[in-house]
């Protein structure tokens, strides 16, 4: 599972009609280990920039992270 930190976030309030039952959300840009970006939507805890998260769904789209202890 990939691993890194955030480097930007929101809380998407209005969502497009895909995800508009699961408004809001939060979204984030994380800098990976390597240090490439993605953009990946944030599960459980509502996380900070600085926080280092993990990846729990790699196979969702798009990939979903939480914030680690």
């Amino acid at each position: 599972m990939r691993s890194g930190v955030v480097y930007t976030e929101t809380v998407v309030h209005l969502a497009p009609p895909a995800f508009a039952a699961d408004a809001p959300y939060q979204v984030a840009i994380v800098t990976l280990e390597d240090g490439s970006r993605l953009t990946a939507r944030i599960g459980g805890e509502r996380v900070v920039i600085g926080d280092r998260v993990i990846e729990t769904e790699p196979a969702a789209d798009p990939p979903q992270f939480h914030k680690t202890l």
